[in-house]
């Protein structure tokens, strides 16, 4: 039932790195394995984790409840999973309930595949890979990165993440920051894959990514084009339309062509380091940002995120998420 200690072949893995690095089709990718499936990202090990640090579900009754509670997450609603929640076995301890309590919709998406094992596509858990480690002691993890002048492209066009360069290349290094410090805290458990490899040659970096998951691989995870659009949450399609044209490299380098050289500059005045440490050309002459340019970004990114929470959370999606994004925002404020 997962309650107990897992062989490498059996547990979890997890799928993580800034938003806009190529993680939804690297999930793709490994959800058309013979032995795994992985669901729409889940978030709830994040809002939920105060649970585990807490104590007390060795209480059948708290128990029940909290599996209740991990099954109505809106996260998990997504995912249409049939059925009611599975009843806690009894005699649990507290670790042993908690971890029964957040896998157990993994399980049943994994069950309506017809799978045995469960992965999880969360880019924000490139912030936690300890808590994800002290659920599943033997859970892996991939952190997919990519060229931030690229994912700076990509992410400022969406409604959530940074909205300027200045801001893209602070959040990106210190994304890649806390990827590579998990990678040195737990070589066995942590690769980093650069998303410039894996599209350039998919079968040799599918290949080596599942050796590192214990998950067989065969070619037809690469034809990620033929997975069922329903994989993609509806109203997150719109982000998403590339996936539908397969594993390809027209995503690489875009920065060249399209970013302003201004933008270039502040990217490597702030993510240089960054950048030169997993390899990626950073000639561009940096240009220092002074405190009144900073000011300037961080009101802009401000006011812009402010813009698009209403537009996402209040419009597209309804309010739905809204309670836990206000729970994470006030938790980030107080860390």
């Amino acid at each position: 039932m997962g309650t107990g200690a897992e062989t490498a072949g059996e547990a979890p893995f997890f799928v993580v790195g800034n938003d806009r690095s190529g993680t939804t089709m690297l999930r793709l990718v490994l959800d058309r394995s013979d032995e795994a499936a992985v669901p729409p990202e889940s978030m709830f090990l994040l809002d939920l984790a105060p649970v585990r640090r807490r104590g007390g579900l060795d209480d059948p009754e708290a128990a029940a409840r909290f599996v209740a509670e991990v099954w109505n997450h809106p996260k998990v609603r997504l995912w249409e999973l049939p059925g009611a929640p599975p009843p806690v076995p009894p005699g649990l301890s507290h670790a042993e309930a908690y971890r029964f309590a957040v896998e157990s919709p993994f399980r049943a998406y994994a069950r309506v595949a017809g799978k045995q094992r469960f992965g999880d596509k969360t880019p924000a858990y490139l912030h936690a890979v300890d808590e994800l480690l002290t659920v599943w002691p033997d859970a892996r993890v991939v952190v997919l990165v990519r060229d931030a002048r690229d994912v700076a492209l990509s992410v400022t066009a969406m409604p959530f993440g940074p909205n300027n360069a200045y801001a893209a290349a602070q959040w990106w290094a210190r994304g890649i920051r806390r990827g590579l410090e998990a990678e040195s805290r737990h070589p066995e458990h942590v690769l980093t894959v650069r998303y410039e490899d894996l599209v350039a040659d998919p079968a040799v970096q599918v290949e080596r990514i599942c050796e590192h998951l214990n998950l067989g691989y065969n070619s037809e995870m690469l034809a990620i084009e033929r997975s069922d659009p329903a994989k993609i949450v509806q109203d997150q399609a719109a982000w998403f339309t590339q996936v539908s044209a397969g594993i390809t490299t027209a995503g690489v380098g875009r920065w060249r062509t399209e970013m302003r050289a201004a933008d270039r500059r502040v990217i490597a005045a702030i993510a240089g380091p960054e950048l030169r440490e997993l390899g990626y050309d950073s000639d561009d002459d940096a240009e220092p940002v002074g405190r009144a340019r900073a000011l300037g970004y961080t009101a802009q990114d401000a006011a812009q995120r402010a813009a698009n929470a209403v537009r996402l959370r209040l419009l597209q999606e309804r309010g739905r998420e809204l309670r836990y994004v206000l729970r994470r925002k006030l938790g980030r404020l107080r860390a």
